[in-house]
């Protein structure tokens, strides 16, 4: 997903939102039951962590782009948990699509991974 943040170090970098593309990877043990019945409520919801992320950003600003990737990870963990989804590896990137760096061009990306969810 694409998404505009109020980001960045400085509260002028801040003061405008930026763009940031973020990916998140759900890596399963094995299938979910939507493989075989092609039900939504048998996977997970896009549209639900979309949401999530969404209300995230709307009510606060970041410095780093580490904190919010730690965020929507968190917000994205907790989500699955109260789904009881367990033996999914979660993996959450988070790209600033132009920072304000001379010199760096593509970006800036920080990426954070969890080992499989249990309960």
């Amino acid at each position: 997903m694409r998404i505009w943040v109020h980001l960045g170090c400085t509260s002028e970098e801040k003061y405008n939102s930026q763009l940031v593309s973020i990916d998140i990877h759900f890596l399963f043990s094995s299938p979910p039951p939507g493989v075989q019945t092609d039900c939504l409520n048998d996977t997970v919801c896009y549209l639900k962590i979309v949401e999530l992320i969404q209300a995230l950003v709307k009510k606060k600003s970041f410095n780093l782009v580490e904190h919010l990737t730690s965020q929507i990870y968190e917000i994205t963990y907790q989500h699955l948990l109260d789904l009881r989804w367990k033996d999914i590896t979660l993996a959450v990137s988070v790209n600033k699509v132009s920072p304000p760096v001379p010199g760096i061009h593509g970006g800036v990306t920080f990426s954070y991974s969890n080992a499989f969810i249990e309960e």
